[in-house]
């Protein structure tokens, strides 16, 4: 029973109104959010928090990084290793047997090659000795020295090992870039190597090296090569998703952006 000598302090009528209205807003508001993200995770769709992403474009007609988002972070590189690895061959003068086998891994992206050269040069030391001969800032091998594609890397480097080998001379420039010229639409996975920049420019020339894998913490996409007359633009777009992100949903991404990108570099 209420003391009679404490008189209760009574909300006026019109603010409980007011605050019902307010918490059905929130209600709704935050409904709806999660209804979203349901729907986008659903659909195999990640929100765009679950996804990373670094963009360089360099110029090398006006001698000028066009863009540059990003290009210090650091993904899991990948197939885009397997450039790395050719270079590595070819600096240390790669036979003609060697170059066979840098044609196929690179225009294939063929694993089980990879796996030879990494293994023949030493393995993490091919990391070590490419970012000590380009100059490479935040280049690192693979924790576990056999996963050659967990090596880390950012856009920066990626495009600056790109300039190196335009700057290599004309026999051994050829050795890394006329495979990624022929890169084939089907990898020896099985996989369609040709999301990104071979979607994005079809009319135009151009030169790449792809990157996918899935599992151990994300989904990484990676679009990287060469574009235009000339080999004029280096690009690199490198993407890394949600873990449990489907492959499809990721590449089709990266597509998306690199379609977004190509009005912006002229031919």
């Amino acid at each position: 029973m209420l003391d009679q000598r404490t008189t209760p302090i009574a909300m006026p009528r019109t603010r409980r109104p007011r605050l019902r209205a307010t918490i059905l807003i929130a209600f709704l508001v935050i409904a709806a959010v999660l209804g979203y993200v349901l729907f986008r995770v659903g659909t195999g769709d990640a929100p765009a928090a679950e996804r990373r992403d670094a963009t360089v474009v360099f110029d090398r007609t006006s001698g000028e990084q066009v863009i540059g988002v990003g290009g210090a972070e650091r993904f899991r590189t990948a197939s885009v290793v397997k450039l790395f690895i050719a270079l590595d061959a070819v600096t240390r003068k790669a036979s003609r047997t060697d170059e066979s086998q840098i044609h196929r891994m690179l225009a294939k992206s063929d694993d089980a090659v990879a796996n030879t050269l990494w293994t023949r040069n030493g393995g993490p030391a091919i990391v070590t000795r490419t970012a000590a001969v380009v100059g490479l800032k935040n280049t690192t091998p693979p924790a576990d020295p056999g996963r050659w594609g967990d090596t880390l890397s950012t856009a920066d480097d990626v495009a600056a090992v790109y300039r190196h080998v335009l700057g290599l001379p004309k026999a051994k420039r050829n050795v890394v870039l006329e495979p990624l010229r022929r890169a084939t639409r089907t990898a020896t996975d099985g996989f369609d190597q040709h999301f990104g920049i071979p979607s994005a420019f079809p009319g135009r020339p151009w030169a790449v090296k792809q990157g996918w894998a899935a599992g151990r913490g994300s989904v990484d996409a990676h679009t990287t090569g060469l574009v235009g007359d000339g080999d004029r633009y280096i690009v690199v777009m490198l993407s890394a998703f949600a873990d449990g992100t489907s492959l499809d949903v990721a590449t089709a991404a990266v597509t998306s952006s690199a379609v977004a990108l190509a009005p912006r570099l002229r031919n």
